[in-house]
Formats: structure tokens, C-alpha cells, sequence
């Protein structure tokens, strides 16, 4: 049997085990993989791929799933790599080459199993990603590259999608480096859902950094955004990051503007809501920088991490119920939940829980009556995502975004107030 090593010496998690899936799939071959790591305080995502199981693994392992349908599983230690190669050809990412001292000894006890290795390594020719051999140096497949979404296509020019409509422009919260680079789910499953609509979309980055009148100005020009309730590093970002998603919840909600919260993102959602019905000193996010929320409502409460697919339902009527059925199966990563305290609270204003967990008491979907789409789940379905099958929840997003964009288009009094004056002379005669 056959053990074939690819690496990809690269920072970035985003490529770990692509281009290794890539190779998997066209050899019908499983794929394992071994423990390694990436700079935690450069990308703090870069272990948010959550398997079907429940696994959390790095994220460039997606790709994988997203190739095959097959979840990443979990990681393998040496034996359990050489036990599973003594029965079948396999193949293994790295994330250094094969030569490094680390796998020296790896390489010994390997062929002292009478494994055979074959050891190949990613270079890059331009825009274009390609195995070489590492003895002879042969090129020993076709060019991959990236599409503007970070999605895996084969050759340099992505096959073209014939799109319609104008050019719609979707606030995505957190860093362009981050998405593409650390954390490439949301990306690929945006990219998937505009594919199957037909939709031209421009992403707009919103960073936690992007704050007051410069934040106010980017909304102004978007027509949707999603909170995808990304990881940030350090007390100062988190803080920025949380009244950064707070402040665009809030503005989508005055502006009727879709809005779609994954994860954190609906945590977020709700705690705008609270504080804008409640008052701010009532709501308050817990947390270090929040001294008055022992005094106030807190939003979330700690539960047991929750990861892998898990079984929702769904009120029957409800958008939710209408985009999934009755009852779905949703990937999560989950640490928190909404308190149904607040829950209760808000009761009165229009939201509603349309998902729930089997036993009925936990939170996994709100809806917010009279907005065009405020939606927010505790799960995160662009992991579900696959270019030949967008989630059904980001296609109805997109498809709002659209429908309320055309709706702008012909309302004279939307006209009227759609470009902003930026300096208080432009008023005079």
C-alpha cells in the first residue's frame, strides 16, 4: 500500500488539504489527516471546520467536504494512519514538506511498516496551484486556481455564469484577509447561491476597525448584510467587533434592510433589538468591558459546546419553515444561547422563535415580523454549502436582497432619499 504525502507550505489555513481533496477525489482515495498548526494570533479561525460528526478541525479542510460530499472526519494520530495504510492506498496533507526534520522519524517507522511514500508538494505557477513530484520533479497535475469567491476551479479562467439584474452589494462583517485566508466558508457558499440565482453581488468588508461616519457611509450603499460571527483576536477587537455588529443590526433594522445573522451573528441581532426596545443599560453583552451587565439582562447564556449536525424544527408557517420544511438537519458550533429571558421580553415586538431544538426549548432560529428579512440561526449552514447545492437559507437571503433592491428601484420616495448628503453646503441654493 501506498501512502501519498501532498504539502502545501504555505501560513494560510485556507490551503491545508486542498489541493490533497482535490487529488483524493480524482483517485478515488481517502483522505487523512494528521495533527498540525497554524499561527492561532495571525488567524484565529483557523480551526472553525466543523465536520458532520462534530469534529473541529482546520478549516482548509472544507474543501474537501465541499468536493466529495464526505465530511474531514478526525484527525489521525501515526498509528492510526499506518493501521489504515497497511489496508489502503491513502492520502495525507501537510502543511511543510515531507523533507522537514519534524517527519523524519514519521518517514522511518512508515517504511519500516513496508508502506510505500509517495511524496509530492504544491507549487505555484502564477495564479495557478499544481502538484510537482518531489524526487523527479514532474508536474503531476493540471492547474487549480481560486475564483473570486476562494472557491477551487480547474484552469486559469472560471467558467462563466450568465448573470442578470444589477450589481448588488452585500456587507459582510469581518476582514477580507480573514475570509479568504482563515475562514473561506462563508465565501465559497455566498459565491454557490449567487452561482444558482444568476445573481451579480459585490462583497463589501466591513472590519471591526470601520467605525462611526465611515461605517455609517459603507452601509449606506449596501443592499444586504450578514453577520457571520467570525472569532477576533484580543479584548480591544472583540469589544470593537461586538458594537460593530451591534451598530449594522441596528441600521438594518431602522433601514429595513435584509440582514441574515449566523451564529454569534443572531446573538447580535437580538441583543440590537433588546437594546433599542429596552434601552442599552437593560441589555448589555457580557463581558469584561460590561461592568453594568450584572446589573442588566444578559442576552446569552453558557451551555455545553454543541458541534456537528443537529436536528431543527420548524414553526410551520413561518420563512424559515417555507426555505427548509418542516424540519432540517444544521451544522453547529455553538457555546451559547439566547436567553429566553429577553426572548420573552421581545416577545411583544415582533420576534419570534421559528426554530427550535427536539426538545423545544432552545432557541435555534428568530424571525423579526414587518422587516423584509431579519433572520438569524444558531448554526452554521454555509458549512452545508456545495457549488451544485447552495443552502436553501442563503439563497432566500440573496433573493430578498434582489427583490427589495428592485422594489427601491421604482419607489420615487426611496429615490428620493437614497443618496445621502455628505456636507450641509450641498443643501444651500
Amino acid at each position: 500500500m501506498t501512502i501519498t504525502f501532498i504539502a502545501h507550505s504555505t501560513p494560510e489555513p485556507v490551503y491545508y488539504g486542498a489541493l490533497a481533496a482535490i487529488l483524493a477525489e480524482l483517485r478515488a482515495l481517502p483522505l487523512c489527516h494528521l495533527p498540525v498548526r497554524f499561527d492561532n494570533q495571525r488567524f484565529i479561525n483557523s480551526r472553525q471546520y466543523i465536520s458532520p460528526q462534530g469534529q473541529q478541525i482546520t478549516s482548509g479542510l472544507l474543501w474537501l467536504e465541499r468536493l466529495t460530499g464526505r465530511g474531514a472526519g478526525a484527525e489521525f494520530e501515526l498509528e492510526s494512519l499506518i493501521n489504515r495504510a497497511v489496508k489502503e492506498d491513502i492520502v495525507v496533507p501537510l502543511n511543510q514538506p515531507l523533507s522537514s526534520p519534524c517527519y523524519a522519524q514519521m518517514i522511518r517507522t512508515i517504511a519500516e511498516k513496508g508502506i510505500a511514500i509517495e511524496s509530492l508538494q504544491v507549487v505555484k505557477n502564477q495564479d495557478r496551484y499544481q502538484l510537482e513530484d518531489c524526487e523527479n520533479g514532474k508536474i503531476r497535475s493540471n492547474g487549480w486556481t481560486r475564483d473570486r469567491f476562494g472557491r477551487w476551479v480547474l484552469g486559469a479562467v472560471t467558467q462563466p455564469v450568465m448573470r442578470a439584474g444589477n450589481q448588488l452589494r452585500l456587507a459582510v462583517l469581518g476582514d477580507a484577509a480573514e475570509h479568504r485566508d482563515s475562514y473561506p466558508a462563508m465565501l465559497a457558499a455566498l459565491g454557490d447561491a449567487a452561482d444558482a440565482l444568476a445573481m451579480n453581488i459585490e462583497i463589501v468588508f466591513i472590519p471591526p476597525t470601520l467605525v462611526g461616519s465611515q461605517l455609517d457611509s459603507t452601509l449606506y450603499d449596501v443592499d444586504g448584510t450578514l453577520l457571520p460571527g467570525l472569532s477576533v483576536q484580543g479584548a480591544e477587537n472583540i469589544n470593537a467587533n461586538t458594537l460593530s455588529q451591534l451598530t449594522v443590526a441596528k441600521w438594518a433594522m431602522d433601514n429595513q434592510t435584509p440582514v441574515l445573522g449566523i451564529n454569534s451573528g443572531m446573538h447580535m441581532m437580538v441583543t440590537a433589538l433588546g437594546q433599542k426596545v429596552l434601552g442599552e443599560e437593560t441589555v448589555a453583552m457580557p463581558g469584561p468591558s460590561s461592568l453594568r451587565a450584572l446589573q442588566s439582562i444578559l442576552p446569552l447564556e453558557k451551555e455545553p459546546v454543541r458541534r456537528g449536525n443537529h436536528r431543527v424544527l420548524f414553526q410551520s408557517g413561518s420563512r424559515m419553515a417555507k426555505m427548509m420544511g418542516r424540519e432540517a438537519q444544521i451544522r453547529y458550533n455553538q457555546r451559547w444561547r439566547l436567553s429566553p429571558k429577553l426572548l420573552d421580553r421581545l416577545s411583544c415586538t415582533g420576534l419570534q422563535v421559528t426554530g427550535t431544538d427536539e426538545s423545544g426549548l432552545s432557541a435555534e432560529c428568530i424571525e423579526l415580523d414587518d422587516h423584509p428579512f431579519f433572520v438569524g440561526v444558531q448554526g452554521n449552514p454555509e458549512l452545508q454549502s456545495r457549488r451544485e447545492r447552495p443552502h436553501p437559507l442563503l439563497m432566500a437571503f440573496l433573493q430578498q436582497v434582489r427583490q427589495c433592491n428592485r422594489e427601491r428601484e421604482i419607489s420615487h420616495d426611496a429615490l428620493t432619499k437614497s443618496v445621502r448628503l455628505k456636507h450641509p453646503y450641498f443643501l444651500m441654493g
